[in-house]
């Protein structure tokens, strides 16, 4: 909600912007038709565009360059909270995946092979989607553990599915590192909810019965304690237990995918102020001093000469407003972050 809000606001904020910027334009334009300088000021008109044009693009240039220093700096640590969050994503994942191979966690174990049989292409996103799917139907009306098998496709839609001879290779690298995209946390959003729903939630109607409290094979024991300790350090020394992967489900679900999609989309793309900025720049640079010194070059008429130098200074004006309203907005954003800190 808050989110939506300062969206709201941003683009009001942009729409004035454009607003007044129209306003200016139109109001300057009039201006020069109607009371158009004499011919014989067009040489200090020049004069002084490439002046303010000069020290404008010097200004502007020297902000772009700390703006990127702060950019890359803002990046820098950026990337590291991605690389701490990624790692524990990583972990997570391992962790799953010893679940899943751990015969003794699930009352109902068989009812995953009969399943992967039957139903070798049905996932935990064709289970959750609306729609017509007579195989998923199927499903619903046989007599498999309909929770035990949600639970398997959730995790296995977190961890991906598993390889031949139901293997994942990379779990058995301590040194595994992933760089994970948006549509791979939004892929396993909801199945970290729905890990923590039959878990926890609603473990009595839903899990009693199916899923034991503990139950990790004991080749994994060790690994699932270190996988669990490295996530969350509250757990260091504590053995698995259902309730603390549902609770580890919910940090995922609620905290760390979200925090990860936002850090990730924070992280692509050129800041607008930069953008904007440099746009602004390349316009002062073109118009308000390359093109006027083209112009005091050349012999032209007079009214050549008014009409192009009286251009030159409109679109130089237009683009220092626009430099100045972003530059406005940066130090309103950059007061409040040191507020807020």
């Amino acid at each position: 909600m808050v989110q939506a809000f300062l969206t709201a606001f941003r683009s009001a904020q942009k729409r004035r912007e454009l607003a007044l910027l129209a306003i200016v334009a139109i109001v300057m334009g009039a201006a020069f038709i109607a009371f158009p300088a004499p011919a014989d000021r067009m040489l200090n008109i020049q004069n002084y565009l490439i002046t303010v044009g000069g020290i404008m693009s010097a200004f502007v240039i020297a902000y772009l360059a700390s703006k990127v220093f702060d950019v890359r700096r803002e990046r820098s640590a950026i990337k590291a909270e991605l690389d701490f969050l990624a790692e524990k994503l990583t972990l997570f994942r391992k962790l799953l995946f010893y679940v899943m191979k751990s015969r003794d966690f699930w009352v109902r174990y068989d009812d995953i092979a009969k399943f992967k049989g039957s139903f070798p292409t049905l996932t935990y996103e064709r289970l959750h989607t609306m729609g017509d799917d007579p195989e998923r139907q199927v499903f619903w009306d046989s007599e498999l553990s309909n929770n035990t098998i949600e639970l398997y496709l959730a995790m296995e839609a977190i961890t991906g599915k598993l390889g031949e001879h139901g293997q994942i290779p990379w779990v058995y690298d301590r040194a595994a590192k992933f760089n994970y995209s948006r549509e791979q946390l939004a892929q396993g959003y909801e199945p970290c909810n729905q890990i923590w729903y039959l878990l926890e939630g609603r473990f009595a109607k839903h899990g009693y019965g199916r899923f034991n409290d503990t139950g990790i094979w004991i080749g994994f024991e060790g690994d699932a304690r270190d996988c669990m300790a490295r996530i969350d350090e509250r757990l260091k020394g504590k053995d698995f237990h259902r309730e603390r992967l549902a609770s580890i489900a919910s940090d995922f679900h609620e905290l760390h995918l979200p925090r990860m999609h936002v850090l990730i989309t924070e992280n692509v793309g050129v800041p607008s102020i930069l953008s904007t900025s440099f746009r602004s720049l390349f316009v002062v640079m073109i118009f308000g001093v390359l093109l006027p010194i083209v112009l005091q070059s050349m012999d032209v008429s007079d009214k050549v000469n008014i009409a192009l130098t009286l251009s030159f200074v409109w679109v130089t004006s237009l683009a220092l407003l626009s430099f100045m309203q972003g530059f406005s907005r940066f130090l309103g954003e950059d007061t409040a972050v040191i507020k807020e800190q």
